[in-house]
């Protein structure tokens, strides 16, 4: 029997004979894994846009975006507390809610210089416990293609930092600490950008997007290039960024659909064995 038709058939066998409870388990956590990393950028779209509000920037977008980022953050947490598969998981959500309590009450409450200085202040913590649940879910997952789901998704979260500190700087906070995390913002983006080009298992959709998002990144940084001469537009940014939050957030679904795909080859790998 020829190996492809021989895997296909062991793949089907799987399919029909172990799979509800096995191919479930791996589609819920890639779906773990993606929803954990929209909370990190959500984290970054609530700070941003509080400050697109501080500068009258697209006052009735930002708003709506506010609001809707804070209902999504609640809800997707508590699924992520129902579904979370070990204590570890578990541990990195209860403090992510120890965190968000306060920062969701600055995020809806008077627009002001001094709770978007506290917002700045406090928008490190959360965003680095958002982070651990996404590490705590690649380590409990154990696949290279779900490091992909993590690094797709964490593209999104980064084209929100980016404008969220655009605009801080716009609105006069320019502290060197903040000017500091809109370049390493900047830097991760462009680099994260190069290990999702550069994965060797990218498929023709994926590698068509990613080309996609190149040529916008290459946009947005002559944006960017304009504060070194004290030039702010902030409308711009705000378009543009949205813009890459789009398409990451497409091209994260299509890593975690290549995630299913290459963990049931994996299996039929081993069964064939």
């Amino acid at each position: 029997m020829p190996r492809k038709l021989f895997l296909n058939t062991i793949l089907a066998v799987f399919l029909c004979v172990f799979s509800v409870q096995i191919f479930a388990e791996v589609l819920t956590m890639g779906s773990a894994l993606n929803k954990a990393g929209r909370q990190r950028m959500l984290t970054q779209n609530i700070m941003k846009n509080y400050l697109a509000l501080g500068l009258e920037v697209d006052v009735v977008r930002a708003r709506d975006e506010l609001d809707k980022s804070v209902a999504l953050f609640e809800e997707q947490y508590q699924e992520l507390t129902e579904y979370a598969p070990s204590d570890t998981i578990r541990q990195s959500l209860s403090k992510v809610e120890d965190l968000w309590f306060e920062y969701r009450t600055l995020a809806i409450g008077k627009v002001s210089r001094e709770n978007a200085a506290k917002i700045l202040d406090r928008n490190n913590a959360i965003l680095a416990a958002c982070h651990q649940v996404v590490l705590d879910l690649e380590a409990f997952a154990g696949r290279k293609s779900a490091q992909m789901v993590n690094t797709s998704g964490r593209q999104r979260m980064l084209s929100q930092r980016i404008a969220a500190y655009y605009f801080a700087q716009a609105w006069g906070f320019r502290d060197q600490e903040f000017v500091v995390e809109f370049e390493n913002a900047k830097a991760q983006y462009g680099a994260g950008l190069q290990a999702l080009v550069g994965f060797d298992k990218n498929t023709v959709d994926l590698r068509q997007a990613l080309k996609k998002v190149e040529a916008q990144w290459q946009f947005s940084n002559t944006g960017f290039e304009q504060l070194e001469d004290g030039n702010y537009v902030p409308h711009v940014i705000s378009v543009t960024t949205t813009g890459m939050l789009k398409r990451m957030d497409a091209i994260t679904h299509l890593y975690e659909d290549l995630d299913v795909t290459l963990s049931a080859e994996a299996v039929a790998a081993n069964l064939e064995r």
